[in-house]
């Protein structure tokens, strides 16, 4: 294949489409199949997408005058989504789009599971439309416009428009802003999150080191510990939440804010990543949820915040502070003696301005833990003795039809069954005892017949079988002389 012999000069912040589209006018090709050829080498059915492959080919074609990596992030919105990735997986999607195929390369960076692509378009700003074609000569597709999440213009602050193909046809009539029909994919909203979160991505969109540091620094956690919705370092999650579902009732009325103001479930998610790619969308609403703007992000430092931190931990030995206040403040530390150290009234501001003193009060007063008495298990296991012999006295003197001396029998009528059948070697008397209690099968039936011939008055010429069936016997664990002894003696 020949080199190419003319390429359009980007334009600032241009789309690799968009770059594609102007290229085919230029060179008067009659299908987008042909402009695939001359570009990549094959028919790239990637082109139209914000993370095209195939251009280590480009690159070549370009006589080197653009590198792969170069293309990659200054034509593509890679640049945004790259903060949020391991360097595992960041080396993987260069190397996907440099390559020729990128199948798989949204689904690993978070962008098919996130619902988003559903809601995608080609969008465009009508008043920068206007200044391209005005400036440039042309108008362009602009990468930041197609960013999941920017429904407005960062540089106009309008609502875009979201373009219709003629005649069904999609991104392979190559098409520029402007040439059909664009609905309004929001209405012009005032100041709120989505002015926000576009000058927030687009500030991303070329400075993906900050954004880096940013993460580097868990600027989210800091926000979190200004706000007070962190405690020992934990996020108090509730209060949180609270906080989180009354500000989602103002989300903005775009698709793709409408998938995640449903629910703040996803704000953990972003707190506790654990490995997984964010959504640059998501990092950048949470932001704007936590009250912070473009200026706080770049104002960022993280070793300042650390170091003043690290600073409100120790002593203050500039700080000067009435005799009187300190007085009162160890007065109050020291009345309250059945509390622990850390939890009396001002603690912290002894550890912070008068920790020797505090230091020489608590290595005088150390502090007794109060055990709870041990339990008299000898004198639970003769209660219980008591108690057995009562239920077995109880199971033998009852009227009604005879039961059989078990142990669920006996645990029923005693206070602490549950507690003496679990650990029977804290109750040795007792399991001794109860074990010469059980009834045997023989035992039984005798006191069941003996039952029978008196409840029912049976005559010593009855049948052994009548005994039986009056007993409720049917498996006999007794002999028949045994029967005939008891009809004769009753």
């Amino acid at each position: 294949m020949e080199r190419l012999h003319c390429f359009p000069q980007p334009f600032p912040d241009e789309l690799l489409y968009s770059l594609a589209v102007r290229y085919h006018r230029l060179s008067a090709n009659h299908s987008y199949r042909r402009t695939s050829q001359d570009l990549f080498g094959v028919y790239s059915r990637t082109c139209g997408s914000i993370l095209p492959c195939c251009l280590g080919t480009l690159s070549k074609e370009l006589a080197w005058a653009y590198s792969a990596n170069e293309l990659i992030n200054n034509f593509t919105l890679f640049p945004l989504y790259e903060p949020f990735l391991s360097e595992a997986k960041r080396s993987a999607a260069r190397i996907a789009m440099a390559g020729d195929s990128g199948t798989g390369l949204k689904m690993s960076l978070g962008l098919t599971a996130s619902g988003f692509l559903k809601h995608a378009s080609f969008r465009y700003c009508e008043s920068c439309v206007t200044e391209d074609s005005r400036n440039c000569g042309s108008a362009y597709w602009h990468r930041i416009h197609q960013a999941m999440g920017s429904c407005v213009c960062p540089h106009h602050g309008k609502a875009l428009r979201a373009i219709t193909f003629p005649n069904g046809a999609d991104w392979r009539c190559m098409l520029l802003p402007g040439e059909a029909v664009g609905s309004q994919i929001m209405e012009t909203p005032a100041a709120s999150a989505v002015d926000i979160v576009s000058e927030m991505q687009f500030w991303a969109l070329n400075h993906p080191t900050d954004v880096q540091r940013l993460l580097a620094g868990n600027f989210l956690g800091h926000r979190l510990e200004e706000m007070g919705f962190l405690k020992s370092g934990r996020i108090r999650e509730q209060a949180l939440r609270a906080f989180l579902t009354s500000t989602l009732l103002l989300n903005p009325l775009a698709n793709e804010f409408q998938e995640i103001c449903h629910s703040c479930d996803w704000v953990f998610t972003v707190l506790r990543h654990r490995e997984r790619v964010i959504q640059p969308l998501k990092f950048y609403f949470l932001c704007w949820l936590l009250k912070t703007d473009l200026e706080q992000l770049r104002a960022f430092d993280a070793q300042a915040h650390t170091c003043n931190k690290e600073a409100r931990k120790g002593d203050d030995p500039g700080a000067t502070f009435d005799h009187a206040e300190v007085q009162a403040r160890r007065a109050a530390f020291s009345s309250s003696l059945s509390m622990k150290c850390h939890e009396k009234p001002g603690y912290m501001w002894l550890y912070r301005h008068d920790r020797g003193w505090l230091a020489e009060y608590v290595s005088a007063h150390p502090f007794t833990r109060t055990r709870p008495e041990l339990v008299d298990w000898d004198a639970r296991d003769l209660a219980l003795v008591r108690e057995l012999l009562i239920a077995r006295d109880q199971i033998l003197s009852t009227q009604e039809k005879p039961q059989k001396i078990t142990r669920a029998a006996l645990g029923r009528k005693v206070a602490r069954s549950r507690e003496f059948l679990k650990t029977p070697n804290k109750f040795p008397i007792s399991t001794f005892l109860m074990k010469d209690m059980l009834e045997s099968d023989h035992d039984y039936q005798i006191r069941k017949i003996n039952w029978a011939v008196r409840r029912y008055l049976l005559p010593e010429q009855s049948s052994v079988s009548v005994v039986y069936r009056c007993a409720g016997i049917r498996v006999p664990h007794v002999t028949v002389e045994e029967v005939l002894h008891i009809l004769s003696h009753v």
